[in-house]
């Protein structure tokens, strides 16, 4: 894992503008949302002097949750550049408008980020924190996400690269169900161990960022009290740029996946056909 970590850094950095430009497609569109859903939230705390909890509550726990949505045009890249040099923007955009539907299954619906939506949505905006939406429906929507995500974290990359069909009456079709529990079935374990120590990285990796961020900001200005625009904008970016680093370790972890459990498989069947020769020779008498 410490080796994927590392490896992931140096293809962020190889490929570090498309990234950029790929992860900022999926992550505009849910910016605006949740400046749309949680800005009231922001706005009300400013107009109490105090510091804005709930808005940094609601938003750590939404942007956990759209993490894998706003990857899925910087996976579709990443599966390209294994077999293109150059992959172009457009094929990524029509590979992804190709998959969108099943991305809306996959993502928006069993990952629990459009119910998300609807329980920020339906908030009294004049109310007080909602213990059972906020405090327990959120939370548990979260940690829903959050166990999908460390046992069955290669969703975008089966549905994206593979292909697999959401569903089929012939058991003999592999679809997204299907193939999703061969792949992750057998390294179960590691996956969550994999997630654990992720989740502990990028904690750190955001407190990091947000933390590079204020400073030039608190030496300009000889304050370090956090502004708002700075909790609006430059928290959710240390998140989105955590996401980012993770997309590229969950794809390479895919890769990995795959390599070790198709490649030991190819290895099982080579030394399964090596006995058989071997034993088809060995009833043969020796002429020498």
């Amino acid at each position: 894992m410490l080796d994927t970590l590392d490896l992931s850094l140096h293809v962020a950095r190889v490929y570090a503008l498309p990234l950029m430009v790929t992860m900022a497609m999926g992550v505009i569109p849910l910016m605006v949302i949740n400046h749309l859903l949680l800005d009231w939230m922001l706005l009300a705390a400013d107009n109490e002097l105090d510091y804005p909890f709930r808005f940094v509550y609601n938003m750590t726990l939404l942007v956990f949750i759209e993490a894998p949505l706003a990857s899925i045009f910087a996976s579709s890249y990443l599966g390209q550049v294994v077999f293109l040099d150059r992959p172009r923007l457009r094929d990524v955009v029509v590979d992804v408008g190709k998959m969108f539907p099943r991305i809306v299954w996959c993502q928006l619906l069993v990952r629990g980020i459009a119910p998300a939506w609807l329980v920020l949505f339906s908030l009294d905006r004049y109310g007080e924190f909602n213990g059972w939406l906020e405090g327990f429906v959120l939370v548990a929507l979260a940690l829903g996400a959050g166990i999908f995500r460390a046992l069955r974290p290669f969703i975008n990359e089966i549905v994206l690269l593979e292909r697999n069909p959401l569903s089929s009456k012939n058991k003999r079709v592999m679809t997204v169900g299907r193939r999703s529990s061969m792949l992750h079935g057998a390294s179960g374990g590691d996956l969550f161990l994999r997630a654990i120590v992720a989740g502990l990285i990028g904690v750190l990796l955001v407190l990091s960022l947000y933390g590079t961020f204020m400073f030039p900001w608190g030496v300009m200005r000889n304050n370090w009290s956090q502004p708002m625009l700075m909790i609006r904008f430059g928290l959710p970016l240390a998140m989105w740029i955590t996401t980012g680093y993770f997309t590229v370790f969950r794809f390479l972890s895919y890769l990995d996946v795959r390599i070790r459990q198709e490649g030991w498989e190819v290895e099982l069947r080579l030394r399964a056909e090596a006995a058989r020769l071997a034993q088809d020779l060995s009833q043969y008498p020796s002429k020498g």
